[in-house]
């Protein structure tokens, strides 16, 4: 089952994630039966079909797959990425830019996560718990700096971990509203989120 892959053994699978989250994202989760998802992934990434089907036996564990490998991809980069040793600003402002850079490419698997996690709490306890934490790690990460921002006097919010889910939830606006053939590029989209977050939610002088 997915609930058991490795870390190690889903970047290994990753063409075949990223294959699935294009599928997802051009006919919806439910919009192909699992037996063509399966021989399209096959077909394009060359891998076998037996072994797609040993390891995602349901749309549904293909779905958890592509959501699980986008959470850890998240966190990984933005824990291995971060210098504890600059300021709050510098901090908040580097995971910004990786956020919407990291959101964009996993938009498929955020929108995928909205949609199963109502069915993994109700069904899969543990599938929705490894993600859960996952969230929880993050969110956590992002309170700590900006509790270090508040020390050094350049956060003013009252609740650290209030702002941390506003910010939460402003990233995940992005996929609401955003498209690159509309002229503002990730860079650019980048600059925008970072002057919301650090001056709206976070209260940091200009």
């Amino acid at each position: 089952m997915t609930a058991d892959i490795s870390p190690h053994a889903l970047r290994a699978t990753a063409p075949v994630l990223d294959c699935a989250a294009r599928l997802f994202a051009e006919h919806g989760s439910r919009g192909l039966p699992m037996s063509d998802l399966t021989r399209r992934i096959s077909a394009e990434t060359g891998t076998d079909p037996a072994s797609l089907r040993r390891v995602f036996p349901t749309r549904f564990d293909l779905a958890y797959a592509v959501v699980l490998r986008a959470a850890r991809d998240r966190v990984e980069r933005q824990l291995a990425a971060d210098d504890p040793a600059a300021g709050a600003v510098e901090r908040m402002s580097a995971l910004v830019v990786r956020h919407v850079e990291t959101g964009w490419r996993h938009r498929t698997a955020t929108a995928l996560a909205h949609e199963i996690l109502p069915t993994l709490r109700a069904i899969h306890q543990e599938r929705h718990r490894e993600i859960g934490a996952l969230h929880r790690t993050y969110r956590e990460h992002i309170r700590r700096i900006i509790v270090d921002g508040v020390l050094a006097g350049a956060f003013h919010v009252d609740d650290p971990g209030r702002a941390a889910d506003e910010v939460l939830d402003t990233f995940d606006s992005l996929l609401h509203w955003y498209r690159p053939e509309g002229g503002l590029s990730l860079a650019d989209l980048g600059a925008v989120y970072v002057d919301l977050v650090i001056h709206h939610h976070l209260g940091c002088p200009r």
